[in-house]
């Protein structure tokens, strides 16, 4: 588990150098390709929000595994692995992950519209806050894929050989696909699905809690404890639950709602406990130390207040915008000429304050930057017109001890910054000028994962990487190696590459690298048998009676119900303090014993008709990709059908976006491409040689009766 250790600040009084822009340019920064469809970034990512005992961390693209560390964004290809005796949290806003010992999880894919996570043993529990109608959320397992279908609790096994799949759903509703059917898991039931050629299952009623169901059950009550700062951040923001545990809220006349952390040293400022990693596509990206320091460093801005630092969140946004940090870099090109620090250069940071624009040095178009900045500058004009960082005026620059200096080394190899900060002369920050949002430094392999707590490790066996499971729907394409990436990003003066000059990038995956192989839970299992279900439970296990499901349309995914969501309560609780360790659920007072109510959630928007608009087309679209990775067409390889859906995705999102930015009412038509040749390992087949597209056949859904008997308790899970 971790702890943070705090100590006095270490000083040292000498000047700094900086990388920085040529004498006389107005920018280190080209200014980032920008038209009216780009890659955007996805706006969600995760955060490693809990860890205890031994719990190992791969980035995506990486090969080589490091300790995990609190507070690491999380997205696509990444990797987690509890070892023996460890549990670990992943926030990711809408929905939490919690994962047992012996377990690896797998980040499929995470972005604004997916949650599709890899579990080829072990046990996970997700909390499901909300599911919008244009996401989906997936968990695939050896035998089975399971999709959860409305907000509610869930739990996932997978047993040591990969040939059991135990699904429970304490409330919610799941679809369980396996063997070319599926059958629906309603709330109170428990489905496991056991074999791999012969596939079979049964439905039995929901036990009694065990030692993990109950920690999860206590992470949940630290959650709807958080009532405070739900007035002010949406729950769909990473972290929000940290606020009230670590600090108080209060109101300015000038920022609105502020928030001051209560436990910090004296001369403490904003991203000075922590470190930087590089994080694709967003680049260099702050990983801060403190329990609470998630939501503060990668949203809102921060104001010094009354002679005290204060988090601002500005306006409530129900879909928040992840930033690697938001912050502004400053140098000045004669520090390095006159003054040898440590053999080498420096780097230096200081917070944004609210009003003011961050611009993204990673690729994005106009509209991801209003979605970016909208919460804290009111003025959408002014967005769109700063594209020079360089000549703004930046008020917490004045602030006394705001900046914070390191060695270019700490910062490259992403060590802690405050055990190696360098204290500059006011004559320095007078000279200082503003170089950037992020320095120009190439990252090494060191930069991905971090230094980390100074322990090994832990590996999880070889055969989970091999194990193959089964999805709904084809994975993305595989993560880009660093090594292919690295340099080309010195090339590119230590600017994130496009999303596009990446997929460029040579495909070979090194030793170590995850190649994960899926099947189609929509097939027939190898050897053409479909799933059938247990004429008897297990020994010691009831039948759970069920209700009728109904048959899905062709080439359709069966309907969500719909979501409904509590309105806020009118008046905020007071925020409970928790002074010792963060990770585990802390007591309450006398006068606090009573169990927090579940939190109530804020109600959403309706969507508009472009929402509407693009909702359908998405359902159309993920309903053919659906039936290709169940039977694709002749000649297409697995890599060949990933790249061009994921292109055909992309290519909705974009216009999406581009309607989004433009304020039309309707989705634009879908942009020409040109006809490619499916690419078998034979090489290209003639075009008079592709075979059409096969028509899917429906999943079966398996009949239930509709009354309910007594349930009984299922043994203990081992």
């Amino acid at each position: 588990m971790f702890a943070l250790k705090r100590t006095g600040w270490p000083i040292v009084v000498t000047a700094l150098a900086l990388l920085t822009a040529p004498a006389g340019a107005q920018s280190p920064y080209p200014r980032p390709a920008q038209s009216d469809q780009a890659d955007d970034p996805p706006d969600r990512v995760g955060r490693l929000s809990y860890l205890d005992g031994p719990i190992s961390f791969q980035p995506a693209g990486d090969d080589q595994w490091a300790a995990a560390e609190p507070n690491r964004p999380a997205t696509t290809g990444d990797r987690i692995w509890a070892d023996s005796t460890g549990r670990a949290e992943l926030d990711a806003g809408s929905a939490v992950l919690r994962i047992s010992t012996f377990t690896e999880l797998d980040l499929v894919r995470l972005d604004d519209h997916w949650l599709q996570v890899r579990l080829p043993q072990g046990t996970v529990a997700e909390r499901l806050k909300v599911l919008g109608g244009d996401q989906d959320n997936e968990i695939d397992a050896p035998n089975a894929a399971v999709a959860l279908l409305e907000s509610g609790k869930y739990r996932i096994d997978v047993s040591g050989d990969g040939r059991t799949t135990t699904v429970t759903v304490r409330s919610g509703r799941a679809q369980v696909t396996a063997a070319g059917s599926s059958f629906y898991v309603e709330s109170g039931q428990v489905a496991t699905v056991r074999g791999d050629n012969t596939i079979s299952y049964d439905l039995v009623d929901v036990g009694a809690p065990d030692d993990f169901d109950r920690w999860s059950q206590s992470r949940d009550r630290r959650e709807d404890a958080a009532t405070t700062a739900r007035r002010y951040v949406s729950e769909d923001t990473p972290g929000e639950e940290d606020l009230d545990a670590y600090g108080r809220w209060d109101t300015d006349v000038t920022y609105g709602p502020v928030w001051y952390p209560t436990a910090v040293d004296a001369g403490w400022a904003p991203y000075r406990v922590g470190h930087w990693v590089w994080i694709t596509p967003w680049g260099w990206t702050w990983v801060d130390a403190s329990p609470w320091g998630f939501t503060p460093y990668h949203y809102g801005r921060w104001a010094f207040v009354g002679g005290r630092w204060g988090w601002c969140p500005g306006r409530r946004i129900v879909e928040p915008v992840f930033a690697p940090a938001l912050v502004v870099f400053v140098g000045n090109p004669g520090w390095s000429t006159s003054v040898v620090f440590a053999g080498g250069d420096g780097v230096a940071w200081f917070p944004l304050a609210p009003g003011e624009v961050y611009y993204p040095t990673y690729v994005a178009d106009v509209g991801y930057r209003r979605r970016i900045n909208v919460a804290t500058v009111t003025n959408v004009t002014y967005i769109t017109n700063v594209t020079q960082v360089t000549t703004v005026t930046y008020r917490n620059r004045a602030i006394s001890g705001a900046v914070t200096a390191v060695p270019q080394r700490v910062f490259v190899q992403a060590q802690p910054v405050s055990r190696s900060l360098v204290r500059l002369a006011p004559s320095d920050l007078q000279q200082a000028r503003v170089v950037g949002m992020a320095p120009t430094l190439a990252p090494t392999r060191a930069s991905l994962a971090g230094a980390g707590p100074e322990r090994r490790a832990p590996l999880p066996p070889q055969r989970l990487i091999a194990r193959p499971v089964v999805a709904t729907h084809a994975p993305p394409p595989a993560a880009v190696p660093f090594s292919a990436q690295q340099r080309a990003i010195a090339a590119n003066g230590g600017r994130p590459l496009a999303p596009a000059q990446v997929r460029s990038l040579p495909t070979s995956t090194p030793t170590g690298q995850p190649t994960w192989t899926f099947r189609s839970a929509n097939a027939p299992a190898p050897g053409g048998r479909g799933l059938v279900r247990s004429a008897a439970p297990a020994a010691g296990r009831a039948p759970a009676p069920t209700r009728a499901a109904e048959q899905p349309a062709p080439g359709r995914a069966p309907e969500r119900p719909a979501l409904s969501r509590a309105p806020e309560p009118a008046a905020p609780t007071a925020p409970q303090r928790v002074p010792s360790h963060p990770a585990r659920p802390q007591p309450t007072a006398p006068a606090q014993a009573a169990a927090p109510q579940p939190r109530a959630a804020v109600p959403r928007p309706p969507a508009s008709t472009l929402q509407r608009s693009y909702q359908a087309e998405r359902a159309t679209v993920e309903s053919r990709h659906r039936q290709e990775f169940a039977q694709p067409k002749q000649g297409e390889t697995s890599d060949a059908l990933s790249r061009r859906q994921d292109a055909e995705d992309r290519d909705l999102e974009e216009r999406y976006n581009q309607a989004r930015a433009k304020n039309q009412r309707t989705m634009p038509p879908p942009k020409p491409r040109p006809q490619e040749r499916p690419q078998s390992e034979e090489g290209p087949q003639p075009q008079d040689q592709q075979a059409e597209p096969r028509q899917q056949p429906v999943p079966r859904e398996e009949s239930r009766p509709k009354q309910r008997q007594p349930a009984k308790q299922p043994p203990d899970r081992q």
